[in-house]
């Protein structure tokens, strides 16, 4: 069996996009499945040359396209090559991520009747109910999703929430297929009393709430904030730090992924606060979930639907908060920042998680979706 997983998503990105595409690809195929992730070959000669640790399965083959001719550079002009690729080779299932891409996904299946699948990382259905303006091209996915769902074979969402809203406006079968982690065996320490936010600097993210946290009651524990992708992200987390009131925080721009675990495990805690958005209601699964989880570090997070979802019920590991319960939220951060017992079950509770939740094994219900026999 054979499949091929086309994403926009340059390599060596510095997106959560391209972890997740990668993590993900490779989970499938350590479920012993050929797959050839098809991502586009990054303009930055260094990017090139970034290898993950190799994994211990032979299954999976990275495939980088250009996404240029010329001075002419386009994501359809990467789609048509990817397209032109998979016809020139056997696979049996043609798998994508990206809207963008359902035009060409449902053209492979026009002309040579592969079976084909989309996970949704979003929901552009319906912009009655959520616009998701931060996109530039929200229209053009509109539309694709529109007219091209009901031609797949089946798709996935990252949680079930999403799968239910997907349900009322779809007829092909709709699978919660959630992400996956890499087991590490780094460990956080409580002696480092530090709390953790790893990921976008987007208002979107909660940042901004974030940084408020440590303006009074917090300001004696220190912080460490890791992932500024760009100087846009870095420019507008300093200037939303005032300071001496904020002497505490550490700021840090993007890590690749195979640095970050060092870095996150210098600290304690792991935070992520989500503002009560449709957004992360309904469609989030955050990467930096996992990432705490595969150190067995203890978290606390905002209590929304999607979050909730990926976490199992009466999990020790993960602390919910309601949205927007500062009190809450600085009560369990002090917590277990200061109640080494409590820390330790915690802790304890995320290490035992973590073995269920590898990206092979995870990947292994999106396996299931596909029909592929095991």
């Amino acid at each position: 069996m054979k499949i091929a997983y086309v994403t926009k998503t340059s390599w060596a990105d510095h997106s959560p996009g391209f972890i997740f595409s990668y993590f993900q690809a490779n989970g499938i195929s350590e479920n012993g499945i050929q797959v050839t992730l098809i991502m586009q070959k990054p303009v930055n000669e260094k990017k090139k040359k970034i290898k993950f640790e190799k994994s211990s399965n032979k299954n999976l083959k990275i495939k980088l396209i250009k996404n240029s001719f010329g001075p002419l550079k386009s994501h359809d002009l990467f789609y048509k090559r990817a397209n032109k690729y998979i016809l020139l080779n056997d696979f049996d299932i043609i798998f994508t991520r990206d809207p963008g891409y359902l035009p060409f996904l449902v053209k492979i299946k026009s002309l040579v009747g592969k079976k084909i699948f989309y996970q949704s990382h979003n929901f552009y259905l319906d912009f009655n109910i959520h616009e998701y303006s931060r996109s530039k091209d929200r229209k053009k996915y509109n539309h694709n999703e529109k007219k091209y769902l009901k031609l797949l074979d089946g798709m996935m969402t990252l949680n079930n929430p999403q799968k239910k809203l997907y349900d009322k406006y779809v007829d092909i079968p709709v699978y919660a297929c959630p992400p996956g982690l890499n087991p590490s065996k780094k460990r956080t320490k409580y002696e480092n009393k530090e709390v953790v936010y790893s990921g976008s600097f987007q208002s979107l993210k909660g940042i901004e709430d974030i940084v408020d946290l440590w303006k009074t009651e917090l300001k004696d524990f220190k912080l460490a904030l890791i992932g500024g992708r760009n100087k846009k992200e870095l420019s507008y987390v300093d200037s939303i730090m005032d300071g001496n009131s904020h002497s505490k925080i550490s700021l840090h721009d993007w890590v690749f992924y195979n640095d970050l675990p060092d870095l996150i495990t210098l600290s304690s805690v792991g935070l992520i606060v989500l503002p009560e958005n449709f957004y992360n209601q309904y469609l989030t699964a955050p990467n930096k979930l996992y990432d705490y989880i595969s150190f067995g570090m203890p978290v606390v997070c905002t209590d929304l639907p999607s979050v909730r979802d990926l976490i199992p019920d009466n999990h020790k590991g993960v602390v919910f908060v309601s949205p927007n319960d500062t009190k809450n939220y600085i009560k369990e951060l002090r917590r277990l920042l200061t109640d080494k017992n409590y820390y330790e079950e915690a802790q304890e509770s995320n290490i035992a998680l973590s073995k269920s939740l590898s990206w092979k094994q995870q990947s292994f219900k999106l396996v299931q979706s596909m029909g592929i026999p095991q």
